[in-house]
């Protein structure tokens, strides 16, 4: 499913977060220990960005869903919850963010919300790419398919 410009970097991590999600149902060997190492390096800044960036432009349920969500999540990390535990709240909460939060979003936003989305969602990838070719490659061919070049 296309996405806005502007929630490509969310979708993009979801990805790659459904796949985790997959091993931790599966309790497949070493998930839990992927979960954790991925939480600082993937899963934290995607939360804060989601928060620090979308919090605003939802709805207070939409908002207050969101944040429990991401809070049980970080308590999964904690080990507060059997891989298969964790992997189900990972799946879940990527799948209502982009079946339900994001074509919410889409649905409702003003072209100028999304144009400063879009530039606070350009800015947050910037930061993420150091280190990790295959993300500045993504995010390269992105921004190439709006017919921009990067700065």
């Amino acid at each position: 499913m296309r996405r806005h410009p502007a929630l490509e970097p969310f979708s993009r991590d979801h990805n790659d977060a459904l796949i985790l999600a997959r091993s931790l149902m599966e309790d497949r060997p070493g998930a839990m220990e992927e979960l954790q190492r991925l939480w600082a390096l993937d899963l934290q800044p995607h939360f804060a960005a989601e928060e620090r960036l979308l919090l605003p432009l939802l709805t207070q349920d939409e908002a207050g869903r969101l944040l429990t969500e991401h809070a049980a999540l970080a308590e999964a990390v904690a080990g507060l919850a059997s891989p298969v535990g964790a992997g189900r709240l990972l799946h879940d909460h990527v799948r209502w963010e982009e079946r339900t939060l994001f074509p919410a979003l889409e649905s409702r936003l003003t072209e100028r919300q999304f144009a400063e989305l879009l530039a606070a969602t350009d800015a947050y990838e910037r930061t993420r790419w150091a280190g990790n070719p295959r993300r500045e490659e993504l995010v390269r061919r992105r921004w190439s398919r709006r017919g921009e070049s990067l700065p």
